[in-house]
């Protein structure tokens, strides 16, 4: 299992490294850069099927795969997490990306701007592809800011409409808030726990869980989470950003509502040990996904417009993602 993760971390470390492209650069090498894109996403894609096959075959129980061992102290190695939810997320991402990438070759085919675009998008794809195998708190901390800096960037993709430009700042102020958020969990997590990497971390949680000495801390850390979640995936009352996002290329709209809007559900699962630790945040979330289900799923039949409509039809599938975790 161990070559598969390091082959697949690589690729999307590649598709991360876009981010030193200039785009002045990328966009006279739009042909390159589009082509190479779609390739790294598609080999991607490949692995995960790879490390998916793998895990369900021989029932391998979840791994922590240490590819680069740093200050350990402090828990900062490059751990690579694979469980069940890791690789079945892995898939879904790189699927969806490598068809959004098939599918933008032909939506931009001829536009000035297009370099630029496949950039990002290779960006935004390696990120949350990272952030789903992160095996350290402060890595995936890292991939889950680098997805909203892409997604940012892909939504500003029309710089010259200003309903694009709203959308985009707006959408960026409601994810500083989701992570102010998760920087509290992080250091609560830290100080209650003394480790960053998820196998030590949930295993002093099921030790923690075993003895019932749940403290406010833990209960603090599961709450904060939950609102991290909550701003990540849309819901209620932080739902506003993801009808105005209509001026963005459509392929960015599809990786949006297929992909990254499901982070917040996934935090939530991955981090369902210690959320579980804070029954009241949990049923909180699950009032919170039921009534967003509700009112986005009115909201949904009253909209003139088929891409608003679908955007909250989107929300509503939140809402309810939301309500089973």
């Amino acid at each position: 299992m161990e070559p598969f993760a390091l082959t697949v971390t690589l690729a999307i470390c590649s598709l991360i490294a876009f981010l030193f492209l200039p785009s002045r650069i990328a966009n006279r090498r739009a042909r390159i850069v589009r082509t190479l894109t779609t390739c790294l996403v598609g080999i991607e894609c490949l692995l995960a099927v790879s490390i998916a096959v793998g895990l369900t075959a021989k029932g391998v129980s979840p791994q922590s795969i240490s590819l680069v061992e740093g200050w350990g102290d402090l828990g900062l190695d490059f751990d690579v997490y694979l469980d069940g939810a890791a690789s079945l997320m892995l898939l879904l991402v790189s699927f969806v990306g490598f068809v959004v990438s098939r599918f933008s070759v032909r939506y931009l085919d001829g536009e000035k701007m297009q370099g630029r675009y496949f950039r990002w998008l290779g960006f935004t794809i390696g990120a949350v592809s990272l952030m789903v195998i992160s095996g350290n708190l402060l890595l995936f901390f890292v991939a889950w800011v680098a997805t909203s800096f892409g997604l940012h960037q892909l939504l500003l993709h029309y710089r010259h409409r200003a309903a694009a430009h709203r959308a985009a700042w707006t959408k960026f102020a409601i994810s500083r808030l989701g992570d102010a958020f998760l920087i509290g969990a992080l250091v609560m997590t830290y100080r209650t726990f003394g480790t960053f990497e998820l196998s030590e971390l949930f295993s002093r949680v099921r030790d923690l869980a075993a003895t019932s000495q749940v403290t406010a801390s833990h209960v603090a850390i599961g709450w904060l989470l939950v609102l991290g979640a909550v701003t990540k995936s849309a819901q209620f009352p932080f739902h506003t950003w993801l009808p105005d996002t209509m001026e963005t290329p459509t392929p960015v709209s599809a990786l949006m509502h297929a992909g990254i809007v499901n982070a917040g559900g996934y935090l939530i699962i991955r981090m369902s040990p210690l959320v579980a630790l804070a029954p009241a945040a949990l049923a909180t979330l699950a009032v919170i996904g039921a009534f967003t289900a509700c009112f986005a799923g009115v909201v949904m039949i009253t909209q003139p417009s088929v891409k608003r409509s679908l955007a909250y039809s989107t929300i509503a599938q939140m809402g309810f993602m939301m309500l089973q975790c």
